[in-house]
């Protein structure tokens, strides 16, 4: 009776520890932030203007967006390397369209989101089709999609699109509030519920966590490998229509290491790189902390390079205490 009633304890206990244990995880990025706001207040109180909270989220969004798809890709055991170049491929071709045929402006977007979806979808087709490794497949359209890039606008920039083109990155609601941050969060909220409540999601863990169990259980792997790098190029596109309307311009290097700065924000948010496990608001405060650590920089006025080396440490410091946790699980 003793020994079943330590047993019993013993697991309580244990069971109380991964408890612990998985919502330090699940809060582990947004502990991060906080505790670089309070260091903040102490550097530099002007952090916290609430206009510069704002230019902080409005940096972030586009961080965001992308995350969200990245997050599928490495949740289901792949990499994306070629998001910033298809961030400027679907750009320079919606701006082809606005600025040298007689289309609405405003047709411009829906064909921009499409020319994306079509591009993740080819990376997804030479990874499942031809078997290349998600790597070099994804390396190989990195720079053939940035060379069509350069090709098409060449070393020139295009400018001043008109105002139903460039909105989604432009216009504040009551002059104030960037409308790209609540579209940001609107891709947050459902890329969550497709990860948490639908068979997209489930699936994808599945075959990220255990392909071969995955196939097994009758999931078609392929299907939904294709899918998540489908996803991936829309939500690019997307980030490249507010990446523009931003600036009211366009230009070739646009995108240039935008896949290191998203896929280091899905690693600060728990996501494993190796897959089977995903956090969609852990990728959205991963985001956030690095759009606040550039900002920090910027306000310090420390060299820009110095941020480099702060997201290193926060990749490095997430990456191990995940490791930790998985050991003792």
């Amino acid at each position: 009776m003793f020994m079943e009633e330590k047993e019993m304890a013993t697991k309580m206990v244990v069971a109380r520890g991964r408890s612990i244990g998985y919502y330090a995880e699940v809060m582990g990025p947004f502990l991060a932030i906080i505790i670089f706001a309070l260091l903040m207040a102490f550097l530099a109180p002007r952090f916290f203007i609430p206009q510069n909270l704002i230019n902080i989220f409005y940096s972030a969004s586009i961080f965001i967006i992308m995350a969200v798809g990245m997050t599928f890709v490495i949740t289901g055991a792949g990499i994306d390397l070629s998001i910033g170049s298809q961030l400027a491929l679907s750009g320079v071709l919606m701006c082809f369209i606005c600025k040298f045929t007689d289309l609405p402006p405003i047709l411009a977007i829906p064909a921009g989101l499409f020319i994306g979806t079509v591009l993740g979808t080819i990376n997804g087709l030479l990874i499942v089709k031809l078997r290349l490794p998600e790597f070099i497949a994804t390396l190989a359209t990195m720079i053939g999609y940035r060379g069509i890039v350069l090709i098409l606008a060449g070393g020139f920039s295009m400018y001043r699109f008109p105002s139903e083109f460039i909105f989604l990155g432009r216009y504040r609601l009551f002059g104030v509030f960037p409308i790209s941050i609540i579209l940001s969060i609107i891709v947050v909220i459902i890329g969550y519920y497709m990860f948490r409540y639908t068979k997209f999601g489930r699936y994808t863990a599945a075959m990220g966590g255990n392909k071969e169990a995955a196939i097994l259980a009758g999931i078609d792997v392929d299907k939904y490998k294709i899918l998540n790098f489908a996803l991936m190029g829309f939500l690019a596109a997307l980030a490249s229509l507010i990446t523009i309307g931003r600036l009211d311009a366009f230009h070739a290097t646009y995108g240039t290491y935008m896949e290191i700065d998203t896929i280091a924000a899905v690693i600060i948010g728990g996501t494993a790189l190796y897959g089977g496990v995903g956090k969609i608001w852990g990728s959205f405060a991963g985001a956030v902390l690095m759009a606040m650590v550039t900002n920090g920089v910027t306000i310090l006025r420390l060299p820009y390079f110095y941020q480099y080396v702060a997201v290193a440490v926060v990749i490095i410091i997430s990456v191990t205490l995940y490791t930790l946790r998985a050991k003792r699980a």
